[in-house]
């Protein structure tokens, strides 16, 4: 039996994703975003997007929706770390 890898790269790239959602939570709920490093959440941002650019350039669908919602997430942090410094 062959896995498609894109059914691998929907698991993968949603776990990473997910990564973000405990933090947005926790953010939101204390209204502080001390803990968080902007630094991080820059580098982030733009290695997501890069993913995200390079899933487009070779069409692999996986990597175009989960680096989409990491670009989002990571957008959020940094919208919330500024918010809340």
């Amino acid at each position: 039996m062959e896995i498609n890898p894109e059914i691998i790269g929907f698991v993968a790239g949603g776990l990473s994703s997910a990564l973000f959602v405990p933090q947005i939570i926790k953010i939101i709920k204390e209204k502080s975003a001390e803990e968080i490093a902007l630094l991080t959440c820059i580098i982030g941002v733009v290695s997501s997007g890069l993913w995200l650019w390079y899933g487009i350039m070779n069409g692999h669908l996986s990597m175009i929706v989960t680096n989409s919602i990491s670009v989002i997430a990571t957008a959020i942090l940094i919208f919330l770390k500024l918010k809340y410094k």
